[in-house]
């Protein structure tokens, strides 16, 4: 008997969404980026993923920075998949795996991060009574 869709996404994959992903827009980029060996300028993923220019190398650097893409600098800075470590690759094959059966949750779960993150943020700006 099938048991259905996921309810909740592994604790492995909600450390590395934690860890590592920080919008839905860099989890739409890291799984078209994985889907090929081919080299992207943020121009290409902006074009790609309907995204301001300025928001796809921030993206792309990001993700670059923890390991999760490759950098060849050229004329333009371009990227590609390539995972730095065993484990990064095995999590995004994870990530990939239950965006295929639960990209809702993914979805959900980043996207709840990010509201609390920026709640955070804009209440650290807030005048504390008194003050």
């Amino acid at each position: 008997m099938d048991p259905g869709p996921p309810t909740e996404l592994p604790s492995e994959l909600r450390a590395f969404l934690h860890r590592c992903i920080e919008s839905i827009n860099q989890v739409e980029l890291l799984m078209m980026m994985r889907g090929s060996e081919r080299w992207r300028t943020a121009r290409d993923v902006a074009a790609d993923l309907h995204v301001a220019v300025p928001l796809a190398r921030t993206d792309l650097e990001t993700l670059a920075a923890r390991g999760l893409l490759e950098v060849f600098v050229a004329s333009e800075i371009e990227y590609r998949y390539r995972p730095k470590t065993e484990d990064l690759a095995r999590y995004g094959d994870l990530l990939a795996q239950h965006y295929v059966t639960s990209r809702h949750l993914i979805f959900a779960f980043v996207s709840t991060r990010s509201r609390i993150a920026m709640k955070r943020f804009a209440d650290a700006f807030k005048l504390r009574e008194g003050e």
